[in-house]
């Protein structure tokens, strides 16, 4: 979890490259943008809604989702989607791994220099430049159980 100088600059940044790249600094991106750098839930647009609506009354799940496309376009955030149920938001695009529950869909983030280090077989790559990798665990959250 980030700290409070950690948001601001991330907010800092983005305001940024906003500016650069001819997008309005509206309060409603800043919100936004400020909530989902602030956890590390990996929510749905919809979660942010609910999270961000709380202080804008007006704002509506049109502008989220707006706000998302314009997040991808900046590249400041990342889309994690557990198991393809159904879009999830990083807002942490360092490199990192994901742990995620089968059940709940519990995501969490994970850092290995291990994991990091992963090369695609070049008997396999055909060609293919890759740019990134993400690795992500499937399994159970201690809160779901082994069982199930």
């Amino acid at each position: 979890m980030l700290n409070s100088e950690q948001i601001q600059e991330r907010v800092d940044a983005f305001v940024v490259a906003c500016r650069q790249n001819g997008y309005s600094v509206t309060p409603q991106r800043l919100a936004l943008y400020r909530e989902l750098v602030s956890t590390d839930q990996h929510p749905s647009p919809e979660i942010l809604f609910e999270k961000v609506r709380a202080q804008m009354p007006t704002l509506s799940l049109a502008t989220v989702y707006k706000a998302v496309d314009t997040f991808r376009a900046l590249g400041v955030i990342a889309d994690v989607s557990p198991l393809h149920d159904r879009m999830r938001l990083d807002g942490n695009t360092e490199p990192h791994h994901h742990l995620i529950c089968v059940d709940c869909k519990r995501v969490v983030d994970l850092s290995s220099g291990l994991l990091d280090q992963l090369k695609v077989p070049a008997e396999q790559a055909s060609g293919f430049e890759v740019f990134t990798h993400s690795v992500q665990f499937t399994g159970r959250c201690p809160d779901c159980g082994s069982a199930g």
